[in-house]
C-alpha cells in the first residue's frame, strides 16, 4: 500500500471540501485510511474517459452550477469534479462487469450502465464571502450513495489534482500500476452540527488542515 496523496485543501478548497463530504458521509469512505478503504488505481485513459463521461456529461456543470464560485477573472467556467476520482476503479461510472468496485446505477435504470446522477449532487456558491457546498435543488442525498458530483471552479477542480498527475505527480512517483490501492488525504477538518433524526441533512464548517 503506498503512502498517501494529499490534497492542497487551503489552495483549492471546493474540490477537497467535495473529495472530504463524500469520504466522510458515503458508505463506501473511498480512500479513507482510517476506514481501510483505499482507491485503487485505473490508469487505462480509455475507461477512465468513460467514468468521467458517464459521471459528468458535457454541460452538466455549466447548467447546474453558480458562477459566483469561479475563481478571479481567467477562471472562466465550471467544472464537474465527480469524486471517487474517474481514474479509480472505485469510479461510480464503472460497472461490475466492468471490473467497477462502486457502480453508481439509478435505481430506475432498465439500462444498467452506471450514471451521475445516482451520485450526491451539489454545488459552490459564494455567500457572503463564504465558500459553501450545496446540494442541488431538487435533489436530497440519502448517505446511501457511492459517490458525488459537484459542479465547481475549473481552476479548482484541475488544480487539486495536480498532486495527482503529470511527470512528477503522486502515481509517478509511486509507480502506480492497475489496481494499486492508495490512501487519499483530504487535508480537511470538518465540525458539523448534531444531524436531525428525521432528516438527512448535514451541516458541518470545514477547515484546510495544510
Amino acid at each position: 500500500m503506498s503512502s498517501p496523496t494529499t490534497l492542497n485543501a487551503a489552495r483549492y478548497p471546493q474540490a477537497a471540501a467535495h473529495a472530504w463530504l463524500i469520504q466522510t458521509f458515503t458508505p463506501k469512505s473511498p480512500g479513507s485510511k482510517a476506514v481501510g478503504t483505499p482507491l485503487c488505481y485505473l490508469g487505462d485513459t480509455t475507461k477512465s474517459d468513460r467514468n468521467r463521461d458517464r459521471m459528468c456529461p458535457n454541460g452538466w456543470a455549466a447548467d447546474n452550477g453558480d458562477t459566483s464560485a469561479l475563481d478571479g477573472p481567467t477562471d472562466v467556467r465550471l467544472n464537474c469534479d465527480e469524486f471517487p476520482f474517474g481514474a479509480s476503479y472505485n469510479s461510480g461510472g464503472m460497472s461490475a462487469d466492468e471490473g467497477g468496485i462502486n457502480p453508481a446505477v439509478p435505481d430506475d435504470s432498465t439500462s444498467g450502465v452506471p450514471s451521475g446522477a445516482a451520485c450526491v449532487q451539489t454545488y459552490a456558491t459564494l455567500v457572503d464571502g463564504t465558500m459553501h457546498v450545496y446540494n442541488l435543488n431538487g435533489t436530497v442525498p440519502s448517505w446511501t450513495e457511492v459517490c458525488g458530483r459537484s459542479a465547481m471552479s475549473d481552476r479548482d477542480n484541475q488544480g487539486s489534482m495536480s498532486v495527482f498527475g503529470g511527470a512528477y505527480g503522486f502515481s509517478k512517483k509511486m509507480r502506480l500500476m492497475g489496481k494499486d490501492a492508495y490512501w487519499l488525504n483530504t487535508a480537511m477538518n470538518g465540525h458539523c452540527a448534531t444531524a436531525n433524526v428525521n432528516s438527512t441533512s448535514v451541516k458541518c464548517t470545514m477547515t484546510a488542515t495544510n
